[in-house]
């Protein structure tokens, strides 16, 4: 996959002098774009050299060479001493390059003003005294030549940071893909990796790369900053000799003022970033769990959570602004200052102010800014870049224990493995120790391995895997191996990649595959078939899905050894059937298996048993009674389970048609998150939802208070206003306009200090407007981005569920994080410079127009230019914007991926695979920035261009009117000329950056203004989410305001539901307005204190009815009452605070057991969640994790076992007093040990509330008052078990026989023991 390609990309778009020059391979896309056409990076292409193959192989070398130093005594290997063996030549080749930019500005700025203006001064007052040199400058040839040699000068000047920022961009590039390359290469072969590691190495890859591609473009600019500073002081010297001392004073003081600036805006970020992780990392837990969220009504508590850690995050926010306004202040206050403070001195001590001398001055200065405003920001990246050289520096000498993990096989070892009196020790944990005296697997073999709970069943995997260090012992493994992981794991791909795992796509075993693994009806029900993208950790599939998914990588793989880890713990029971059939004893017939598994059902059809106990294998052999003898002592086995087990008749033949239909977990799956199943595709109502950047725009200065706007454009005016004023200011100086001076050209002490006063007041005046305008500026963004913020957070959490169904969690995730930032941080800051620059711009063309009037129709030409540039550029840097996001989402989330599956990808033997893999997503990454930098490169070229061409033209008006101007005004025309050549590209690199910007403003603002609140019709078709009609069932079209009713809040329910009854009356729902009915006509009714049970085929609306009574969704048609209330007239809070429920996928959130319990701490008394803890066993877990207040990790923190985290399910429903209790498959994914501890609890615990119980298995729900039996969406049965089981035609008696004639049996016996039981309490009416 990745050689062939990089073959074919050799091409060179950049080939050719013209290319190269002006950047003319930019062109074609510019075009492309502005049709509309989407860009692709990787078809755009880069030079050869900028490949990740290329550029890792050359520094590769020089790095070992490096590394060679470690052995050696005294030398340290050093990381940028490598990089810059491997690119420093030609990146200081972009140095000299900025050497002569700072000499063309320099050389224009003295040299040719000041030539040009003793030319003007000649030719306007030629009969006075003049040296032979002024009179030569004097003659007209030479004013043309000054003229063209200016206009050139201009060019060049404009050339040289082109070509200066195109190398620092190919050599950052460069840098970037060896680094993520050396970063692949050693982490992909690590052999196991720890979080912290794990996090580590995704920072280098998301953040410290980049930090480093950063330095590498700012660092020349760091370097001859203080040397341009001494290269325009010593000119000024020349110029005003010991004039100049006093501006020194002030360039001193503020030089290191920039330094010291620009290191606390590092501290204060590194601060912040351990906010906005935290940040991230609520919203990664709560996004995926948001159903639960709404189940137990704690959006509150969450949004209370986050907004706790962002005020911390906005104070720091805060003083960071405050540093940039002074910061920003004080740049660009030195010339004016300087300038005051040089003229008086040089007015008193010296002579008369002439116009050479002054305008020359003020132009010097109008560079010297440039320098300036960049420091800071040189001096952030750089400063960064190095911290995290250091950082990957040490993580690649770090020692450590690589290689693949998968055996060395001996080529012609036999397929299948062979473990004879074995030791085993973790290489983490060398105190605990597996001994397996026996064990073997052949091809055509089925070996189970079963046990309790921390057995060491997946250790003894482990081991064959060879990550388990062998004391002693004979141990061999041979073949290719293939293995699912016991959580399952997948990439953020389709689910066809995710099961074809890199090889060779084939149609006929796909679809056998997809099959035998029941995959066929879920590529039927999910919106985009097998192209479905799993999403970030899978979060769009449900835990079954993704179990089912990794057994089809797996089966694809066609391995000669395969191990699953328990990789039917997620499924029901027909679908375990169904996959144990088709796929391990039909796909793998003739594979050696070895099967993790609490099914005990599957014993008797395995070739040989393992049982483990304690990290002891305590028998291997066939399936016998003193098997079953010895598990029973360690399992508690119903009676029902050893009648299954016992049972070794084949099921019966005809379960064929039903197992079609049949492969999900209940219906849960209809809820995954979206980019969600049911219906068609989600693709084309999305376009509905997103604003343009223009609204964005509109609904941020809103938020922002738009008095506040129109103060801070005030202030932006003001500022302005007052600094060319000022400037005017100079040239009436010279020109002595108000005749204070007695004689002309002779010094006058009270004339120059009325002068200088004046000058000062206006200075004053622009360093104070300055402030406020930093000041108004920056809290109408922090108050706009905040509000945006909270009113984004606050309307997803209490969105409907109908919402989650078509927005994908992780879209949501990149608003709230990657755009949150922008909104912070970038926003602000493009905005800011874009207001500062553009009112420069405008103001210098202003003032040149008003001194040489000619000059106004250049500025409308000039204006037309700007505007013409803006619109051939903006589409094309919008469009490579989107690629490089998305290109740097894929590259991180690749390593992210890879490292959390490490064990996976090493089983496989995938090293290498993945290593290409990164280096064809590394190039692609590069190749959108090349492209996207080669963009602002080709406006650049442009803007330069005619920013010369405007030289030139003022040039031209100075010496062909130099009769009628005069002096003064051309000296003034020329120091403002000088800032635009400086600013104009950036003017409209930050107008198009803005712009691009508020495009990723534009999801918060959606997200903010456009979502609907719970307890609405949801309609994604709408702009505002909310449907304006639905159509009953019957057809009827009514408007959908009529069904929403009003919300009582009385007293009286101050004690509801007291007794807990439900009543479905004809209940109609569906999960979205174009989606079939999911619940029809349901009716039925619940009496206080019953038990009932629910059973159906996926799909059939038994969780759905959970759905309902929760009102997830509101009714089409028909009402639930509980305790006598209709539910649609409570709110929605009040209504989920009055059910309990345990849920099908237990989450725990990071923090403390006490907020996992009771987040809104509404139980004062410890006793109280003690008691509970230690009804549901969980007493000793809580004590070990800290007791109440100790921190706990949130799901996915393995601290805690599935089960463990079913029974904080159970204590969470304890602590609600309220009569109704909602079990929603809640011990599908147990082994029996803890699922015996579960049933027992709950029993014990809420044996006197009203229970509702979604099952899959019907030993679970045989014990119950009455039975629910769904299809398709309509109630067929409801009735008591026993009275069904009666009838032997019933849907539920067919259910039970279809489990074989002894569980059957032993089913019928179960429930008639019940039965006779709750008769004899009187219970059953």
């Amino acid at each position: 996959m990745g050689e062939g390609k990089v073959a074919e990309r050799g091409h060179d778009p950049t080939a050719g002098f013209f290319n190269k020059f002006a950047f003319g391979w930019m062109y074609k896309w510019i075009g492309a774009a502005r049709r509309g056409e989407e860009l692709n990076a990787e078809e755009m292409g880069m030079p050869p050299e900028n490949m990740a193959h290329e550029a890792y192989d050359k520094f590769a070398a020089h790095w070992a060479a490096e590394q060679k130093l470690k052995d050696q005594d005294g030398q340290k290997p050093s990381l940028v001493r490598a990089l810059r063996k491997s690119f420093g030549l030609f990146y200081m080749l972009g140095g000299l390059c900025k050497c002569g930019w700072s000499t063309f500005v320099i050389l224009g700025a003295f040299y040719f003003v000041r030539s040009l203006l003793s030319h003007v001064n000649y030719v306007d007052a030629p009969t006075k005294k003049w040296t032979t040199a002024e009179t030569l400058y004097g003659q007209t040839t030479a004013g043309w030549l000054l003229m063209m040699g200016f206009t050139i000068d201009a060019w060049l000047l404009g050339l040289c940071l082109q070509r200066m920022g195109y190398i620092c961009m190919t050599v950052g590039i460069r840098a970037r893909a060896a680094l993520v390359q050396a970063v692949t290469h050693k982490a992909f072969r690590l052999n196991t990796v720890r979080a912290d590691q794990s996090a580590a190495i995704v920072n280098f890859v998301a953040s410290d790369i980049q930090k480093i591609y950063d330095g590498a473009l700012e660092f020349h600019y760091l370097w001859t900053a203080p040397f341009e500073a001494a290269a325009i002081l010593a000119l000024l010297g020349y110029l005003t000799q010991d004039s100049m001392l006093p501006g020194l004073g002030v360039i001193l003081l503020v030089l290191p003022m920039q330094y010291y600036f620009g290191y606390k805006i590092v501290q204060i970020k590194l601060q912040n970033a351990k906010h906005v992780a935290l940040r991230s990392a609520i919203m990664q837990e709560v996004l995926p769990a948001i159903k639960l969220v709404k189940y137990y009504a704690w959006e509150q508590f969450f949004e209370n959570q986050i907004s706790k850690v962002r005020r911390e995050e906005i104070r720091l926010n805060f003083w960071n602004c405050v540093m940039k306004v002074i910061n920003v202040a004080c740049v660009f206050c030195v010339p004016p200052m300087t300038a005051f403070v040089i003229f008086t001195t040089y007015e008193f001590q010296r002579a008369r102010l002439v116009s050479s001398v002054a305008f020359t001055t003020l132009s010097l200065f109008n560079i010297l800014r440039f320098p300036l405003v960049v420091l800071p920001k040189a001096l952030r990246a750089v400063s960064e870049a190095n911290a995290s050289l250091q950082r990957l520096e040490a993580y690649l000498l770090e020692e450590v224990p690589s290689g693949t993990a998968a055996v060395k096989t001996p080529k012609n070892a036999p397929p299948g493995a062979v473990i004879e009196n074995g030791v085993f020790h973790h290489p983490s944990n060398p105190n605990w120790h597996l001994h397996v005296p026996k064990f073997e697997v052949k091809p055509g073999q089925v070996v189970a391995v079963v046990g309790r709970i921390a057995a060491g069943k997946s250790s003894l995997v482990q081991a064959i895997l060879g990550n388990m260090v062998k004391e002693h012992g004979s141990f061999n493994v041979g073949g290719r191996i293939s293995y699912v992981p016991q959580n399952p794991w997948l990439q953020n791909l389709s689910l066809r990649d995710n099961v074809l795992f890199g090889e060779q796509f084939d149609e006929n075993k796909y679809t056998d595959v997809i099959e035998s693994c029941a995959l066929t009806l879920d590529l039927q029900i999910l919106s985009n078939g097998d192209q479905s993208k799993a999403g970030i950790r899978g979060v769009n599939f449900s835990g079954g899905q993704r179990q089912r998914v990794n057994l089809a990588r797996c089966a694809y793989a066609d391995a000669d050894l395969v191990l699953l880890d328990n990789a039917l713990s997620a499924v029901d029971h027909h679908t375990a059937h169904h996959i144990f059939d088709k796929c391990i004893k039909g796909l793998f017939s003739d594979k050696a298996v070895v099967l993790v598994t609490h099914q005990i059902e599957f014993m008797p059809r395995c070739d040989n048993v393992a049982i483990m106990d304690e990290g002891r294998c305590l028998y291997f052999g066939k399936w016998n009674e003193e098997a079953q003898h010895l598990l029973g002592k360690l399992l508690p086995i119903t009676h029902l389970l050893h009648a299954a087990g016992s049972q070794e008749a084949p099921p019966a033949p005809k379960k064929k048609a039903e197992d079609k239909a049949g492969p999900q977990k209940s219906q849960s799956l209809q809820l995954t998150l979206a980019p969600t199943s049911i219906g068609k595709p989600t693709e084309k109502p999305k376009d509905v939802q997103k604003l343009t950047a223009y609204q964005a725009a509109l609904i941020y200065t809103w938020y922002g208070n738009l008095f506040l706007v129109g103060v801070c454009f005030f202030f932006f005016l003001a500022a302005q206003c007052s600094r060319q004023i000022s400037d005017f200011w100079v040239r009436w100086w010279v020109n002595d306009e108000y005749k204070k001076f007695p004689v002309k050209g002779e010094q006058d002490s009270a004339a120059t200090t009325f002068y200088c006063l004046i000058y000062l007041l206006l200075v004053g005046l622009f360093y104070i407007f300055m402030i406020f305008r930093g000041a108004t500026f920056l809290w109408w963004v922090l108050k706009s981005s905040e509000t945006i913020r909270r009113k984004a957070l606050h309307n997803v959490l209490n969105a409907p569920m109908g919402f989650f169904l078509v927005t994908p969690v992780g879209d949501l995730l990149l608003n709230f994080t990657k755009d949150q930032d922008i909104m912070d941080e970038n926003l602000p800051d493009a905005v800011h410079f874009m207001g500062i620059y553009g009112l420069i711009l405008l103001a210098t063309t202003i003032t040149v127009s008003v001194t040489i009037n000619f000059f106004a129709a250049f500025t409308g030409a000039l204006i037309i230019m700007t505007l013409i540039m803006l619109s051939i550029y903006l589409p094309a840097a919008t469009a490579l914007k989107k690629a490089r996001a998305v290109s740097g989402g894929m590259l991180v989330g690749l390593v992210a991926e890879v490292l959390e599956g490490l064990g996976v990808v090493q089983a496989f033997n995938k090293q290498e695979y993945f290593i290409e893999e990164a280096a064809r997503r590394t190039n692609i990454t590069n190749s959108a920035v090349f492209n996207a930098e080669a963009l602002n490169l080709w406006l650049a070229f442009w803007c330069d261009f005619i920013g010369a061409c405007l030289v030139g033209v003022v040039s031209a008006f100075a010496v062909g009117m130099a009769k009628d101007l005069g002096g003064a005004t051309v000296g003034l025309a020329f120091s403002n000329i000088i800032q635009m050549l400086v600013f104009y590209t950036w003017v409209v690199r930050f107008i198009s950056e803005s712009i691009s910007l508020f495009n990723s403003v534009e999801g918060m603002a959606y997200l903010a203004d456009y979502v609907p609140h719970d307890g609405v019709f949801y309609d994604q078709r709408q702009k505002d989410g909310v449907a304006k009609q639905i159509v009953l069932p019957d057809g009827n079209i009514v408007p959908a305001a009529s069904k929403v009713q009003v919300v009582v809040d009385d007293a009286a329910l101050a004690r509801w539901p007291a007794t807990g009854n439900i009543r479905f009356e004809d209940v109609w729902m569906q999960y979205r307005l174009d989606a079939p009915w999911a619940l029809k006509g349901v009716t039925f009714k619940i009496n206080d204190g019953e038990k009932v049970g629910a059973v159906g085929r996926t799909g059939s609306g038994k969780s759905t009815t959970l759905l309902a009574l929760y009102r997830m969704f509101e009714l089409g048609k028909g009402r639930i009452l509980v305790d006598g209330v209709d539910i649609a007239t409570l709110s929605l809070k009040r209504l989920r605070t009055g059910l309990s429920i345990i849920p099908q996928e237990p989450v725990m959130f990071t923090g403390t057991v006490r907020s996992n319990l009771d987040p809104f701490g509404e139980f004062k008394d410890d006793a109280i969640l003690w008691e509970v803890l230690k009804k549901v066993g969980l007493e000793d877990q809580a004590q070990h994790a800290g007791g109440l207040d100790g921190q706990v990790d949130g799901t996915g923190g393995k601290a805690w076992s599935l089960g463990q985290m079913q029974l904080v399910c159970l204590a969470r429903a304890a602590l609600r007093a309220v009569p109704i209790l909602c079990l929603d498959e809640a011990t599908a994914a147990m082994d029996p040990h803890t699922e015996a501890i579960v049933q027992q609890t709950i029993k014990k615990v809420f044996d006197d509330r009203t229970t509702i119980t979604i099952a899959h298995r019907l030993d679970t729900i045989i014990e119950s008052d009455k039975i629910i039996v769904m299809e398709q969406g309509s109630l067929m049965e409801y009735e008591s078990p026993s009275k069904l089981l009666a009838n032997r035609d019933s849907m539920f008696s067919k259910l039970v026989d279809k489990t074989g004639p002894a569980a059957a049996a032993a089913l019928r016996k179960m429930a008639e023991d019940f039965w006779s039981t709750r008769s004899a309490q009187g219970r059953n009416q």
